[in-house]
C-alpha cells in the first residue's frame, strides 16, 4: 500500500498525516486530482492573483494612455471620458456593501474568477467600436473626399467657401460612448474582485505576522499593472489606427490617431487566460498556512453560516462605531479623489504643457517612477516586517509621507513651460481663442483640422496653414527660414503666406513651417525627476496603509468593512474625481474642434492654467485627507495584536515566510485524498 511519504534526510521535520478537507482541494466539483493539490498554497495563489491584479491595473490605466486619442477620434470632451471613466464605479456602489457582506462565506476564488471573465467581456466591447465604424479618416482633412489624392492640409482660398456640412463621420460618436461605458461598468466588477475578494481571501490564509510581506509582494506586483497599461498603449499609439494604411503624417501631428483598440485585445485574452486558472482554487487554503485553529466542530459550522439579512443594521451599526476606521475611509477618500484625479490627467498634461506626443505621453506617465515605485513598496514591507513599528509610528510616518506628497505637488507648479503664443488671435467671452481676424476671415479656414505651423521668428504658432493664411505649400524645409527653426527637420514649408504677423502687429507675406515652435523648455526633465522621487516615497506607506484597513475592524467584519470601504470610495472618489478633473480640464481649453456647429475634442490647452488648476485641486484634496489622518496618528494606539503577537508560537507551512526567516526547509507528506 502506498502511503504517499517520501525518503528525506533525518535532519529535515516531516509533517504529521492529515486529512485535507473537502474545501481545500484544488479542482472544479468533483475533478480534484492528486497532482493538482500541490497548487494549493499561497504563493501560487499570489502568482496567479497578482498577474490577474496586473492586467485589470493595466487596463484602466491602458484606457488613460489613450483617452487623448479617443477624444480626438470621436469628438470626445473631457466631460464625455469622465462619464465614460466613472462607470466603473457605478458597480461597486452597491455590490461592494452586497458581496462584502455575504462573499466572506463563499467560494471567493470562483466569485472572483467570475468577476474577472466579466472583465475580459470588458475588455473585448471596448475595442468592438473600430471593427463597427473602422478608421477616423476624416480627422486627416478638411474634406473626406481629398483622401484620395494628396491634399491633406487646409489652405487659404480667398472667396471660398466651407465645405458642406455632413454629420456622415459624427453619427457613430454616441454608441461608441455607451459601448465604452458599458464595458468600463463591467471592469468595475475587477476592482471588487481585488479588494473585496482576493486581497482577504489572501489574508484569511496566512498568518498575520506575514501579511506585510505578503502585501508588500502584492503591492510590488500591482505596481506593474498601471506600468504595463501605459507602455501598451504607448506602443500601441506608435501605429495608425489602421495599421496598414499610410496617413502621410508621424506620431506628433495633432491629427495623429494611433491603434487605440488593439491592447483591450491583449488584454481580454490574457485576463480570460488568468481567470481560468483562477477558478481551481479551493474555497480555502489547508490549514497549515493559517494562523487559526478551528477547535470544536460546532464553531466550525457556526463560522460557516452565511449572515442573515436582518442583522445588516448591526453590523453597519458596529462599523460606525468605529473612530480609526472611519476618519481612515474619509482621508482615503479625499487622498484618492487628488491622487487619482492627477493620475488620470497627466498624459493629457504632458501631451499640452510640453508638447509630448500621445505615445510618449503614455511611455513617460507608464515607465517614469517604476522603478522608485517597486523599490518603496518592497522596502516599506520588509522593513514592517523586521522592525514591526508600533501602529503609532506607522501612522505617523503616514502623514510625513503625504506631507512630502502635497509638497512635491506644490514643487511641480513652478516646472511648466510658457504656454504657446498665437497672434492675430482675440479672447473671447467663455475665455477661448477666436482664431479668426480681418486676414484670415475669408479663407474658409476650420476648426476641424489642426495642424500648427510655426512663424518665422521661431516663437509665433498658427493653428494651420490656412489662419497662417498659405495658400500653397513647397515641400521639406529649405534655407528661406530664419535660423531660429532650421533646427526643425523633416518639416513642410508653406510659402507667401499672407496673415503672418510682424513685430509692429501687422500682416506681412513670410514663410512658415509645420509644427509647433521649439519652446526651449528643458522643465520635463525635472519634473520627471519630482514625479520618480515623489512615487518613491509614498509607495513606502503603501503596506502600512493596507495593514491600518485590515487591522482597524475584527476579523468577522474584516469582508463587510472592505465593501463598505470599496462603496465609500466609489460614490465619493472614484465617481466625483473624473467629473470634477475633466471639468477642470475642460475650463482651461483655448480652441475647441468644432464640425457642423458642434464641439468636439479640444485641441489646445493653456498651459498655465492646466497646471495651476490640476496641481492646485490635488494639493487641496490631500491637504484634506491628511487632517483625518492625523486623528488615525492619535487613536491608533487602540490597535491590538497587530503583527498577530498571539500566534507567535504557532507553527506554520508558509514557505516565503520561512525562507525570509532563513529556517530549515520543511518536507510534507503528499496530501490523502
Amino acid at each position: 500500500m502506498n502511503t504517499g511519504f517520501r525518503a528525506v534526510p533525518t535532519n529535515l521535520r516531516i509533517h504529521p498525516l492529515t486529512i485535507v478537507s473537502k474545501d481545500s482541494l484544488c479542482g472544479i466539483s468533483r475533478w480534484t486530482p492528486r497532482w493538482l493539490q500541490k497548487f494549493a498554497d499561497p504563493k501560487y495563489y499570489l502568482i496567479v492573483f497578482g498577474a490577474l491584479a496586473i492586467l485589470q491595473g493595466a487596463y484602466f490605466t491602458y484606457f488613460v494612455g489613450i483617452i487623448s486619442t479617443l477624444e480626438k477620434r470621436f469628438a470626445f470632451r473631457s466631460k464625455v471620458t469622465a462619464y465614460i471613466l466613472i462607470a466603473e464605479n457605478v458597480t461597486p456602489i452597491i455590490a461592494c456593501i452586497l458581496i462584502g457582506y455575504f462573499g466572506g462565506k463563499v467560494h471567493k476564488p470562483r466569485l472572483l474568477s467570475f468577476c474577472m471573465f466579466l472583465v475580459a467581456v470588458g475588455c473585448f466591447l471596448s475595442g468592438l467600436p473600430y471593427f463597427i465604424y473602422g478608421p477616423g479618416m476624416h480627422i486627416l482633412s478638411k474634406d473626406p473626399v481629398t483622401l484620395a489624392g494628396n491634399d491633406k492640409k487646409e489652405f487659404c482660398t480667398y472667396g471660398g467657401k466651407s465645405e458642406p456640412c455632413s454629420l456622415d463621420e459624427n453619427i457613430h460618436t454616441h454608441p461608441a460612448a455607451i459601448m465604452m461605458f458599458l464595458a468600463n461598468f463591467l471592469n468595475g466588477f475587477g476592482y471588487i474582485a481585488f479588494y473585496i475578494i482576493g486581497t482577504p481571501y489572501l489574508d484569511d490564509n496566512v498568518r498575520k505576522k506575514n501579511s506585510p510581506l505578503y502585501f508588500s509582494a502584492m503591492g510590488a506586483l500591482r505596481i506593474f499593472g498601471p506600468t504595463i497599461g501605459f507602455l501598451l498603449s504607448s506602443f500601441c499609439l506608435k501605429y495608425y489606427e489602421d495599421p496598414f494604411y499610410d496617413p502621410g503624417i508621424d506620431p506628433h501631428n495633432p491629427r495623429w490617431v494611433g491603434a487605440w483598440w488593439m491592447g483591450f485585445f491583449i488584454l481580454g485574452a490574457a485576463i480570460f487566460f488568468f481567470t481560468i486558472l483562477l477558478a481551481l482554487f479551493p474555497k480555502e487554503l489547508p490549514e497549515r498556512f493559517r494562523s487559526e485553529k478551528k477547535e470544536l466542530k460546532d464553531e466550525t459550522e457556526k463560522e460557516n453560516e452565511m449572515p442573515k439579512l436582518k442583522d445588516f443594521p448591526h453590523a453597519i451599526k458596529r462599523l460606525m462605531k468605529n473612530p480609526i476606521l472611519v476618519c481612515h475611509v474619509i482621508s482615503i477618500t479625499f487622498q484618492v479623489n487628488g491622487f487619482a484625479g492627477y493620475f488620470v490627467f497627466m498624459p493629457k498634461f504632458m501631451e499640452s504643457q510640453y508638447q509630448q506626443s500621445a505615445s510618449e505621453a503614455s511611455l513617460f506617465s507608464g515607465a517614469t517612477g517604476i522603478l522608485s515605485m517597486l523599490l518603496g513598496v518592497l522596502i516599506g514591507g520588509f522593513l514592517i516586517k523586521k522592525f514591526k513599528p508600533r501602529p503609532r509610528y506607522l501612522t505617523g510616518y503616514m502623514v510625513l509621507v503625504e506631507i512630502f506628497s502635497v509638497l512635491g505637488l506644490f514643487i511641480s507648479i513652478f516646472l511648466g513651460c510658457d504656454r504657446v503664443i498665437m497672434p492675430g488671435t482675440s479672447v473671447n467671452g467663455d475665455e477661448t481663442l477666436n482664431l479668426y481676424n480681418e486676414c484670415n476671415a475669408g479663407c474658409g479656414c476650420t476648426r476641424k483640422v489642426f495642424e500648427p505651423v510655426c512663424g518665422p521668428d521661431g516663437v509665433s504658432s498658427f493653428f494651420s496653414p490656412c489662419f497662417a493664411g498659405c495658400p500653397n505649400t513647397t515641400g521639406m524645409i529649405s534655407s528661406l527660414l530664419q535660423p531660429t527653426i532650421t533646427s526643425l527637420t523633416n518639416a513642410t514649408v508653406f510659402t507667401d503666406c499672407k496673415c503672418v504677423t510682424g513685430g509692429n502687429s501687422t500682416y506681412e507675406v513670410s514663410n512658415v513651417v509645420s509644427g509647433f515652435c521649439s519652446t526651449g523648455c528643458t522643465m520635463f526633465i525635472a519634473y520627471i525627476i519630482m514625479l520618480c522621487v515623489s512615487k518613491f516615497i509614498s509607495s513606502t506607506a503603501r503596506v502600512g496603509n493596507t495593514l491600518i484597513t485590515f487591522r482597524c475592524v475584527d476579523a468577522k467584519d474584516k469582508s463587510f468593512a472592505l465593501g463598505v470601504f470599496g462603496s465609500v470610495l466609489a460614490m465619493f472618489a472614484f465617481i466625483p474625481h473624473p467629473l470634477t478633473y475633466g471639468a477642470l480640464t475642460d475650463s482651461t481649453c483655448l480652441v475647441w474642434e468644432e464640425s457642423c456647429s458642434k464641439t468636439g475634442n479640444c485641441w489646445l490647452y493653456d498651459s498655465d492654467k492646466f497646471r495651476y488648476f490640476l496641481d492646485g485641486m490635488s494639493m487641496l484634496l490631500i491637504s484634506i485627507g491628511i487632517c483625518f489622518d492625523i486623528v488615525v496618528f492619535f487613536l491608533s494606539d487602540r490597535l491590538t495584536n497587530f503583527y498577530g503577537e498571539d500566534d507567535e508560537d504557532k507553527q506554520s507551512d508558509d514557505r516565503i515566510a520561512r525562507w525570509i526567516k532563513d529556517e530549515e526547509p520543511v518536507v510534507e507528506m503528499d496530501n490523502i485524498l
